[in-house]
Parts: C-alpha cells; structure tokens; sequence
C-alpha cells in the first residue's frame, strides 16, 4: 500500500494483481469506479520493474489534457521519475522546443503522451505518435474512452492499428464497450490481439454475430445499383453486391443478432470486468422528469415541424435523415431550430419556457453545485447568459473552449468559486470528474445512449458523497418525453427512432 500516492480500491488492487502484467487487456469498468487509476498505476509499477518508459495515451479531445494535467499529478507515485507532454496541433517556438526535447530518450525516466483521437485522424497527428512509438522503449499504448475506434474503416483506427507494432503493451479502457452492436467489439479486441476473436475479417465477424439480409435478395441488389450509380458518378469503383452486408430485422424491427455467448467466451479470458454496483458504496441516483407547456407561437411550428418529419418517415428516408427531423422538433422546445438556408439558428417569438424553467430550478438550488448539459452551442449561449444575469458563477465546457480553460472549469468547479457547470455533452461527457456537483439537470439531451450514460456519471463516481439528483426539462407532448423515457429505459438511438415512429401519428400533441 505505501507504493501508491492515493489509497486504491480492492477491485483496483485485483486488476494490477490479476492483469497488471499481461501484454494486453480490457478494462471494461463502469464510469466512475477508477479505470485511470489502475492504468496509471499499471504503468508506474512496470516502469520501476523496467519493463516500460513510454506511454501513448489516446483519449477523447479535452480527456487527453486531463491526463497531464490533472490525473498524473493527483495519483502518480512520488517514486516515478516522469515527464509528459499533451498534443498539440499548433505551437510557438518555445513550445516546439519543448516538445522536441520531449521526444529524445531519456535514461531512467517515464516519458508519456497524451493525444486526443480526432488528431489520430490527422496525417501530423499520426506522425507524432509514429514518431513518438519509435522511440519508445518497452511502449504501452492506452486506448482511453476504447469504443472511439470501434468502427475500423475510420482512420482513426486504421492509424491505431498501424501504431500496435511498436507497443510491448496495449490496454483499452471503457464503461461503454458495446453501445450499438457485438460487431464494437471487433476492432477493439483486434487492437489488443487479433487471435483473440479468430478473425482478422470484419466481414467475416458481422456474419459470424449477425443475420445478414442475403446478398442475392432483391433489396441487396437494389442497394447496390443506388450505392453504384453514385460511386459511378463520383469516378469511384463499383462494390460488389456480396461485399453490401444488412442485418436482418427481427419482430419488433430489431437487429437479429447470434452466438453472442459464444462472442462472450472469446472476449471474457482478456478483459478485468468491474460493476459500480459491485465495487462501489455510492448513494443512489434519483430521477425526475419537470414538464413545461410550449408557447402559442412554438406548438405552431412544432405542429408544422411534426407534419415535415412524418413525411421523412413515410418516404422511408435513412436513419440520418430520420434522425435529423426528429431533432429540429427538440430544438423547438428549447426556443428555436436550425434552418439549412439560415447562418443563424431561427428564434422563435416570445418567451422562452424551458430556459425559464431552468432557471427557476437553478435558483431553488442556489448554494449547490449543478451541472447543466445541453447540446447545441446556442443553447448554452442561452443559458450561460441568463444564469450570469442571475449571479451565478458559470463555467463552460464544450467545443468551441480551449484545452487550457477546460481544465481551469473543472479545477473552478470542483475546488473554486463556480457554482455551475453547463457542457455539451459530446465535449465533457466523458473521462472528467464533476463529484462536486450533486444536482445535474438535462437542458436538452443528444439521442445518444453513450453519451447520457458517459455524462450521468460525471458526479456518480469515486468521490460523491450525496446521492444525485437528475432533471429532466420536457415540453408537455413532445419528442422531449420520447427521448428521456427511451433514454432512461436504456435504448440506443435506433430504438429510440423506431419508437417516435410508432408514435409518430398520435394526434394527441397539445
């Protein structure tokens, strides 16, 4: 115990013990019970045994920071002899200097780099991390946040592949390993180890797990002859019809997937698995949903916006298209749309009930922390704004702010004068502690299952004290209802779309 700098769990403990020293494994663990600390840890103890001096960390943009700078200096042992440095895509003179210094071996000390997967995607990207891996001695790369790359025709992960030859060690690391479907497992597991799930093809994975529409139906080939006349018109070269793979859809319109216990066996042997229900005293989530009455001016356009989005689905649009109808009936409940001939979003006349509501619950809740996610940068405009103009001490994380005021908002919320957190949840959801925060309210949510479960255990996790509390702000009769209630039955997007179409002809809106 007096190895470490902060005191660990038993189910920490268990994982060093159990896999500390293995070339490669999961650590699928819920959000909030510790992964960081176990692979920070990890490679401490190998390093002092010299087994490793480098790291490669890849991590969500904003979460590769927080390595650096806030996880390394909270729990990396006073015995490690260290230096870091964080990508970045544009530096001065100095900091160029510094970097390069950085990348030149240097005897008995760690050396470890934190990049965020988008510049993965990056050719300067790459070749940072290339060139870093080479000259690595004993190299373990961490894939935090793992399921970035589990589709593996992206770049991303086909440069991550790439990289794995020069690693001694790989570890992936997740609370959300399959979100979507068994076939996020494949590129992750590849990463690890390509024995692991006897198959280099993720061809031959997808029919393995799945049932796949035959590639001579009549809808295949008609899938074909559309996809090929746009390759064609492209210059592109046409696909074969047997190369075109579409799941078969079961009752109900769900996928029909297969042998998944035997997935579970491949998968099991190379994966530390922790539940927080299992390792974690934490007090309970509490949840409740606060409904508001649309305005006059916003049932007419929602009216309007509902009869475009049941054409979408009747003309059997694609998921996107389906998808993005549904979300301009939730952008006016929250006072507004996106239009694609506007530069500007589209405000709708008069007041604004849901951000009244917000801040009326943010003013009974004066003298607690609260969090506040909301997806779109104008909402956060909104709010931020009109919450300044109530007194409250705001901080923003989000696309749009920068890598240094992003760890100056968690360290001000976490153990300074801010009093409000408000975020997008794609940008802060995930790989980021808030347990100061005991209250957290949805402003508008992004049909995402990952990122709700990613950013609902922001302040449920090592660290909170009082049970947490979760508003939900919904437009009476909305998509708003739709959304939360899928949400937290725990359904993907694709159900949540299948659902709203059911629904969709119900007259009883208003």
């Amino acid at each position: 115990m007096d190895k470490f700098k902060t005191k660990p769990m038993q189910h920490q403990l268990k994982c060093l013990n159990e896999y500390g020293h293995r070339e490669y494994f999961g650590l699928l663990a819920d959000m909030g019970t510790g992964k960081t600390w176990i692979i920070l840890n990890n490679f401490a103890d190998l390093w002092q045994s010299n087994l490793c001096a480098a790291v490669l960390v890849l991590a969500p943009n904003g979460v590769h920071l927080n390595w650096t700078r806030l996880e390394l200096p909270q729990h990396m042992p006073d015995w490690v002899r260290y230096k870091t440095a964080t990508w970045q895509a544009d530096m001065n003179k100095t900091e160029q200097r510094a970097f390069e210094q950085f990348m030149t071996r240097s005897a008995g000390e760690l050396r470890v780099f934190a990049m965020n997967w988008e510049a993965m995607s990056t050719p300067r990207g790459f070749a940072a991390a290339e060139r870093f891996c080479i000259t690595g001695s004993n190299l373990m790369i961490v894939a935090d946040e793992s399921d970035a790359v589990k589709n593996p025709n992206s770049i991303r992960t086909e440069n991550l592949m790439k990289l794995k030859k020069y690693s001694r060690w790989r570890r992936i690391m997740t609370g959300t390993f399959v979100t979507q479907a068994p076939f996020d497992a494949f590129s992750q597991m590849s990463f690890l180890d390509e024995a692991i799930l006897g198959t280099t093809s993720y061809f031959a994975f997808k029919a393995e797990y799945a049932e796949m529409i035959p590639a001579g139906s009549k809808f295949i080939r008609s899938i074909a002859e559309k996809a090929n006349a746009s390759r064609r018109a492209d210059g592109k070269r046409s696909i074969r019809k047997n190369m075109i793979q579409i799941v078969r859809k079961g009752p109900g319109g769900l996928p029909k997937y297969r042998n998944l216990d035997k997935l579970s066996r491949l998968i099991g042997p190379h994966v530390f698995r922790v539940l927080k229900s299992e390792c974690l005293d934490l007090p309970p989530k509490v949840y409740k949903t606060v409904l508001f009455e649309l305005t006059k001016q916003q049932k007419e356009v929602y009216k309007k916006a509902k009869v475009e989005c049941r054409l979408v689905f009747e003309n059997r649009e694609t998921p996107f298209n389906k998808l993005v109808a549904v979300q301009k009936l939730a952008q006016i409940t929250s006072g507004y749309f996106l239009h694609p001939e506007a530069e500007e979003p589209v405000r709708i006349p008069g007041e604004n009930p849901k951000l009244d509501l917000l801040v009326d619950r943010c003013k009974a809740l004066r003298g607690n922390k609260i969090i506040i996610w909301a997806r779109y940068r104008v909402e956060i405009a909104d709010i931020v704004a009109r919450l300044r103009e109530e007194g409250f001490n705001v901080v923003e994380y989000h696309g749009g702010t920068s890598m240094i005021d992003r760890v100056s908002a968690i360290e001000s919320f976490e153990r300074g004068a801010a009093d409000v957190w408000v975020g997008n949840q794609q940008a802060g959801g995930t790989g980021i502690t808030l347990v100061a925060a005991s209250y957290v309210i949805y402003f508008s949510n992004s049909f995402s299952l990952r990122d709700r479960l990613q950013s609902e255990d922001r302040a449920h996790r090592i660290g909170q004290t009082k049970s947490v509390t979760y508003l939900n702000l919904a437009g009476k009769g909305t998509v708003d209802e739709s959304a939360i209630n899928s949400l937290l039955n725990k359904k993907d997007v694709a159900e949540m779309i299948m659902d709203f179409e059911r629904n969709l002809n119900d007259s009883s809106d208003f």
